[in-house]
């Protein structure tokens, strides 16, 4: 009941005297009562339905975006997690890439004529026994790329791998002997399938150089490097 405290004021008409009377309390008939969050079994005293459900709407928005926002960041970092792990087994391969027992090299365009390439080749063999390697790598480089045929184009690889092996850079070495197995017709394809099982061995991966020594047992099973293969096949199978 809201009830206002009114001063009455009266004033006497006859003596123009005022004369001031007490205040009291004048009842309005109002009824006030507390906000409540749900509606009263009656509907009395509610200070504003359409306010608390908006309220509670803005409540479940809030709720259901936080469980939201809360998957959305685990997909994330689990997102995160699976690229790091690609990026770790990229890695991983690109480490491998000298370890598989297919050439990974691409065949080179072929610019030069057939006479220059015998001429690049006698150069290329005469700097690798000279002990000019790198010199040496060039022109067998560029006798690969000439109209030279394919038998001569695997002995060029094969020299190229030894020259890589000669400075010391066994995995590229791997690269060009392992590409003499394209070319069968080779008179070297028998020393670069035995270099490549040494230098396997040497890299300490005993698997791979077991591949290639009876690659070249079976390849060549009376060959001159086949007795020498066999031994060193026997000896890798019983190592721990």
């Amino acid at each position: 009941m809201l009830a206002l405290p009114l001063a009455i004021i009266s004033q006497e008409l006859d003596t123009g005297r005022v004369e001031k009377k007490k205040s009291f309390m004048y009842d309005l008939g109002i009824h006030i009562e507390p906000a409540r969050e749900s509606a009263p079994l009656h509907g009395i005293g509610v200070a504003n339905l359409s306010l608390i459900q908006i309220v509670n709407q803005m409540d479940s928005l809030s709720l259901a975006f936080s469980q939201y926002k809360q998957k959305t960041d685990e997909k994330i970092q689990e997102l995160i997690r699976r690229s790091d792990s690609l990026e770790l087994e990229n890695q991983r391969l690109q480490n491998q890439i000298f370890l598989s027992p297919f050439t990974a090299l691409t065949p080179p365009f072929r610019i030069y004529s057939k006479k220059e390439g015998k001429r690049f080749f006698q150069k290329g063999n005469d700097a690798y026994f000279n002990k000019n390697y790198n010199v040496a790598v060039d022109y067998l480089s560029k006798a690969i790329a000439s109209e030279l045929s394919g038998a001569v184009v695997g002995d060029a690889y094969y020299w190229i791998g030894n020259c890589y092996i000669q400075l010391h850079d066994e995995y590229l070495a791997l690269e060009y002997l392992k590409k003499v197995i394209e070319y069968p017709l080779s008179e070297k394809l028998d020393d670069a399938l035995f270099l490549a099982a040494v230098t396997y061995r040497k890299l300490g991966n005993r698997k791979m150089a077991m591949i290639f020594l009876k690659r070249l047992i079976n390849r060549y099973p009376d060959g001159q490097l086949t007795k020498l293969a066999d031994l060193e096949l026997k000896r890798l199978e019983t190592m721990d």
